[in-house]
């Protein structure tokens, strides 16, 4: 609907072009393939569909329970399936290693123990966490090799059964990771935390665990992907770097927005199904990710979460928000599967970061004589990359997608090169929710300064991409 605006300076030449997991040698996007602990969608019928979306690396919880069912016996077949279906699909497993054992600990409120920590059930119940983390260490070294210890241990639900403890959970950090690198010497160890909890990071930095630390994830879950989210990442770098964690990288291990609330959910969505919003959503968390530094993105999750009761804790949910990119009754494509193939072809291959200029400027929608909230213009957000010299620049508008917003024009966005990019000379606007490349025909070439205006082109509150033709070479040439 956008794009036939009359004054929107485009014309559809092509699409982006997608590839297998295979196909794509790196990349930072991540899926969640978690809670197969609790059996909770079925793992065979995700392994092709995900292996087509070009998605480079799983998170997959480990599942004390369902590993060790009579004591001092593991059985990782289910695990095994998991992984190396996963590794022959051109995807990396990394695992979230944690939750209880009913075995040890029989006043868990349900049979996967999810949230009941070691720590507290005595000596035979630590050794026995010990002992299963050496032996999980021991049979997949080699095919995987990072290691996150807990999940959002910040939580009440996943810290039981006593309250969240900073220094309790670097003291299990501590010695899971001793166990798993007398096993694997170089596995990388992460810990992570629920939203953006500082005093709880406060003191768990000053424990001095980040010397056990070569990852740290936020979880990030909210409406907006980007509201407050810069100020949070600057300031978990700042206090990761005062406790002498500069080395430590910062990643986002799991986030989502679900095609379909139930009534009552702790977000505040009132459109209640919505695949659209879903897929906005991801690709504004994932652009907004990279954008910030993260060395890895992940999306919660594979599937829709429909097989069974979800237990935390001692929460049950009989019918849980369905966050999956595929349907959890058909295992069909939703329109974030979609979305994120572009999002792994696009982040393919070196591209990262960059410190470049790019403004939005929608003075030329609204009339000069006429009055409107210039909060419009704060909320435009601009993102930058690069890759192999050539310079991106990505725009938004960081509304909450439930409104449908449906996009202004005409939009100028200026640019600057560096001095060390190459310049754009065949302009192209890429639609990352729908993969049509458009190129721009109003525009002002750069400068002797690199100076780029980019005239009469739309604005959405989902991510378009402006960069050269040659910029991406899998991207069809426009005739």
């Amino acid at each position: 609907m956008i794009f036939e605006n009359e004054q929107v300076g485009l014309e559809e030449v092509g699409a982006m072009k997608v590839f297998s997991s295979k196909e794509i040698a790196e990349s930072p996007v991540s899926i969640g393939f978690e809670c197969l602990d609790r059996e909770m969608f079925d793992a065979e019928r995700c392994y092709e569909p995900l292996g087509v979306t070009g998605v480079k690396w799983a998170r997959c919880q480990t599942g004390w329970n369902r590993c060790e069912t009579q004591k001092g016996v593991y059985d990782f077949q289910w695990l095994d399936s998991v992984v190396d279906n996963l590794l022959q699909r051109g995807i990396t497993p990394w695992f979230n290693v944690g939750y209880g054992n009913k075995l040890y600990m029989p006043d868990a409120s349900h049979e996967a123990a999810v949230g009941y920590v070691p720590l507290y059930y005595g000596e035979e119940t630590l050794q026995a966490w010990k002992n299963y983390v050496g032996a999980l260490a021991r049979h997949f070294k080699g095919r995987v090799g990072y290691f996150e210890i807990w999940n959002e241990p910040n939580g009440d639900n996943f810290w039981q059964p006593r309250t969240p403890d900073p220094l309790e959970y670097a003291k299990l950090i501590r010695l899971t990771a001793e166990v798993i690198h007398q096993e694997i010497p170089d596995a990388k160890i992460g810990g992570c935390v629920s939203g953006t909890h500082y005093g709880y990071l406060l003191q768990l930095f000053r424990s001095e665990i980040v010397g056990e630390l070569n990852f740290f994830c936020l979880h990030a879950y909210c409406v907006q992907p980007e509201l407050n989210y810069t100020q949070a990442v600057a300031h978990l770098r700042r206090i990761l770097n005062a406790s002498g964690g500069s080395h430590v990288e910062l990643w986002q291990g799991e986030s989502g927005f679900a095609s379909w609330f139930p009534e009552h959910h702790w977000l505040p969505p009132y459109v209640l199904e919505s695949e659209h919003n879903q897929a906005v959503w991801m690709l504004r968390r994932y652009f907004t990710d990279f954008a910030l530094g993260m060395k890895r993105s992940s999306f919660f999750q594979v599937a829709d979460m429909m097989g069974k009761d979800y237990c935390m804790a001692n929460v049950t949910k009989k019918n849980p928000a369905r966050h999956g990119i595929l349907n959890g009754i058909t295992y069909t494509p939703k329109q974030s599967f979609y979305a994120i193939q572009r999002l792994a072809a696009f982040f393919q291959g070196g591209m990262a970061a960059a410190e470049l200029y790019c403004t939005a400027d929608l003075n030329g929608f609204f009339p000069r004589t006429e009055r409107h909230s210039r909060l419009i213009d704060i909320a435009v957000q601009t993102n930058t990359y690069q890759r192999e010299g050539h310079p991106f620049f990505e725009y938004h508008l960081a509304e909450d997608m439930q409104y449908g917003f449906q996009g202004l024009a005409p939009v100028t966005i200026t640019v600057e090169n560096n001095p060390d990019q190459k310049n754009i000379e065949k302009p192209i606007l890429l639609d990352m929710l729908t993969g049509k490349i458009h190129r721009i025909l109003t525009w002002d070439a750069g400068d002797k300064y690199g100076v780029s205006i980019f005239r009469n082109l739309p604005l959405t509150d989902y991510p378009l991409v402006i960069c050269d033709e040659t910029a991406l070479p899998w991207i069809p040439q426009a005739k």
